[in-house]
């Protein structure tokens, strides 16, 4: 049975559609991110699982019970905001404590709940720390707690570390999938970060507009896009304009070229057609040099990013498409900018999608 079931969940504002009609399964155990930009719904679809919000049409699951006629307090559900929103004049274990307190646990159980979770999260020796006195790290983290302590049935993260720097950002992204590993809490994560998204996701929903996109595993949603925008989102790519010759063999053509793709068999027959590639699939050699595989399109550097081990250049092709290129920093040396180039590549890395000028 899932966890969290979404039937044609639809939210309005202002004659404006926010969420279309969105269906949605959770398994035991699974944390599950919704990735997107700011304004796709995301927070919104959060909040009407959480009973802040109330949907204009569809129904909440959790478990075998409908809760989408139940307010916020009866769900039995944990929610971690982007800000802390502590409590200043509690200390980290009375935060921690205060959902059990208005469930009138019994204050030893209050206390041995509310040790165990600070001590889940790393915050043993703060317990009698007031939030000032934290970092906004382990205020969240705090948070955190509070959040596991009422035993909810479902843990909802609301862009929990959007306001933390970098570094501890990444620090507490692992912490999160540790203690939900370690829980067992099916959990819910909204972000608009897709390294957060892929790195700590049993699975991603990608949401475009209001909608969902596409879901899978943090792997096909990088690696086997099924929707214009998610290839253009996730990650960084290249596209290029192309046409459809042949269904059945999966012949293409881009900027007067033919040849096989394997992704492009048994695709419906249409003229225009978008290949994304990777910066990390594409090969630049000096144009004097000669290739004997892959696809090939001439072109002349134009930019070059240092990142260290590699380095980004940026080829405009002759035939008027840019293309990014990871090379290693060392094999990038040797084409400067205004260097003549073929980009050549390994026919299955494309992904070929019809057309979206929407995407």
């Amino acid at each position: 049975m899932a966890d969290l079931r979404l039937v044609s969940v639809a939210k309005h504002y202002a004659g404006h559609t926010v969420l279309h009609d969105l269906s949605l399964e959770l398994g035991r155990g699974e944390l599950l991110s919704l990735l997107g930009p700011s304004g796709c719904g995301k927070t919104t679809l959060l909040r009407i699982i959480a009973g802040f919000e109330t949907a204009d049409g569809g129904r909440v699951y959790v478990g075998d019970q409908d809760v989408s006629a139940l307010p916020a307090n009866r769900r039995g559900l944990g929610m971690v905001f982007q800000a802390y929103s502590l409590f200043p004049n509690m200390t980290a274990a009375e935060n921690v404590r205060f959902g059990l307190r208005l469930r009138k646990v019994d204050a030893g159980e209050q206390r041995r709940r509310a040790g165990d979770m600070l001590d889940l999260v790393g915050l043993s020796g703060h317990a009698d720390k007031y939030p000032h006195q934290l970092s906004g790290g382990q205020q969240q983290r705090v948070a955190l707690a509070r959040a596991l302590a009422i035993r909810p049935a479902l843990l909802l993260l609301d862009e929990p570390l959007s306001a933390l720097d970098a570094k501890v950002r990444v620090q507490l992204r692992e912490e999160i999938r540790r203690i939900q590993r370690e829980t067992g809490i099916t959990t819910v994560f909204v972000t608009h970060d897709q390294e957060e998204a892929l790195s700590v996701s049993d699975r991603v929903a990608v949401m475009h507009q209001g909608r969902l996109v596409q879901v899978g595993t943090p792997a096909e949603i990088y690696d086997a896009p099924t929707h214009p925008f998610v290839a253009r989102f996730i990650g960084t790519s290249s596209r290029l304009p192309a046409s459809l010759v042949d269904p059945q063999d999966g012949l293409i053509r881009i900027h007067d070229q033919h040849w096989h793709a394997p992704r492009a068999r048994g695709l419906a027959a249409r003229s225009a057609l978008d290949v994304f590639l990777r910066p990390e699939d594409v090969r630049l050699e000096a144009a004097r040099q000669e290739t004997s595989s892959g696809a090939m399109l001439a072109g002349t550097v134009r930019e070059r990013t240092f990142l260290g081990a590699i380095t980004r250049l940026r080829v405009d092709l002759d035939a008027g498409s840019p293309m990014l290129a990871d090379l290693s920093t060392a094999a990038a040396a040797a084409l400067p900018i205004g260097a003549r180039v073929q980009a050549c590549w390994d026919p299955d890395a494309m992904r070929i999608l019809p057309a979206a000028a929407d995407a």
